[in-house]
């Protein structure tokens, strides 16, 4: 980052460029905007760039990196070009993200400029695993102390999710507190975590030692639940995410949307929210790394109609439907993109046009062409929330007046 920064002050004014090889995460996530309005304050800008892709030299052990190549030049009326593996295209401009448009700067934010329902982390044990038992290990309590079953819910993270695996969990309400310790194995389990926790070198955790009944976060509410995994393979076109009942606590590997409305799984598992993902998510390595604050609260996505919301339904009953009809698959297998099946594939192009006509009616030709207008979208909505902050700042100071 340093060195971007160090080289486009030193070509300021002069007839010159330059070009880097660096990790791709600093044109990803949070660092877009912390570096590059810096590097691009003066009148240079993106003349090329290389997209993600793995380093590779001739030495006999290769270091798993992922980088990008940038460079960098005064501004001019030159055509532009992007790369991505032997391919490029000429573009007018390249902006931060290494895609074709204006130099825009997505900002995290704490709630959905789209007006989206909440998502949340998942809850945290901090446990030391004593609040989560494999399947066994719930059939031997449920057989010793059958009326531990109230205490009992699936626990399923984002391994669980994609794999198939199977875990469950202690869910302890307050009120019911003193007949859970009455059960010996829980009570012994509780025990096991106020010493773990009291233990702790961080005091939060320390300070939840004497209530080893309770998460170090939890975010459950009894209500049916929108899982979306916080990590992705980059291979898939989508991104699984699935609905759970109010049964089912979901672990920090995974975000959650509570009490959702079923049309918003049809957006996130669109083409166009993928496109948004890809450009301005963070990653590991080039894998997907989906977040509140950067994907899902600054995606744009306009206001819809009552009937623009039954359509999307029908969609995601549709994509659930084609799921079920491969129950003996697990949702890696389903959405591995050698083995998607054919029928699962076409339920999601279908959606991904419902989607795509919620935006405009003539369909998009490419993720750069989403992109382009995603990103003229986000900039109209801050651009219009800014507006409402100043009439709302203004109209209360004159109020005060």
């Amino acid at each position: 980052a340093a060195w971007f920064l160090k080289g486009a002050k030193f070509i300021r004014d002069i007839n010159a460029q330059f070009a880097f090889v660096s990790t791709n995460s600093i044109c990803q996530g949070e660092q877009v905007s912390l570096l590059w309005q810096l590097v691009l304050s003066g009148n240079q800008e993106i003349n090329f760039a290389y997209q993600s892709f793995k380093w590779e030299n001739n030495a006999k052990s290769n270091a798993a990196v992922i980088v990008v190549i940038v460079g960098i030049g005064n501004k001019n009326n030159k055509t532009k070009k992007i790369y991505q593996g032997n391919l490029f295209s000429n573009v007018q401009k390249i902006n931060p993200y290494l895609v074709s448009g204006n130099t825009t700067y997505i900002s995290r934010q704490s709630e959905s400029i789209s007006k989206l329902a909440n998502l949340v982390y998942g809850s945290m044990p901090n446990d030391g695993g004593n609040l989560i038992f494999s399947t066994e290990e719930k059939s031997k309590l449920l057989i010793e102390y059958p009326n531990a079953k109230k205490f009992i819910k699936k626990f399923i993270g984002a391994h669980d999710f994609l794999n198939g695996g199977e875990r469950w969990c202690l869910f302890i309400q307050d009120e019911f507190l003193n007949e859970a310790n009455n059960i010996d194995e829980i009570n012994k389990r509780l025990s096991n975590i106020t010493q773990i926790r009291s233990k702790s070198t961080e005091k939060s955790t320390r300070l939840l030692a004497e209530t080893p009944h309770k998460y170090y976060f939890s975010a459950h509410e009894n209500t049916d639940s929108l899982i979306i995994p916080r990590h992705s393979s980059e291979r898939r076109e989508y991104i699984p995410m699935g609905f759970l009942t109010e049964e089912t606590v979901i672990a920090d590997s995974s975000l959650a949307i509570y009490n959702p409305q079923t049309w918003l799984f049809a957006v996130l598992t669109s083409k166009m929210h993928m496109a948004w993902i890809k450009a301005v998510g963070g990653r590991l390595k080039t894998d997907y790394r989906y977040s509140s604050g950067l994907c899902y609260n600054t995606f744009p996505f306009p206001s819809i109609t009552s009937a623009q919301k039954t359509v999307l339904e029908d969609h995601v009953y549709n994509i659930l439907g084609e799921r079920e009809n491969h129950r003996g698959k697990t949702l890696a297998e389903l959405y591995d993109p050698e083995k998607m099946p054919a029928s699962l594939r076409e339920a999601h192009r279908m959606n991904d046009i419902a989607v795509e006509q919620c935006y405009r009616m003539r369909p998009f030709e490419s993720d750069e062409e989403r992109l382009e207008y995603l990103f003229k979208l986000y900039e109209k909505m801050i651009a219009e929330e800014k507006e409402r902050g100043t009439l709302f700042a203004k109209e209360k100071k004159r109020k005060k007046k």
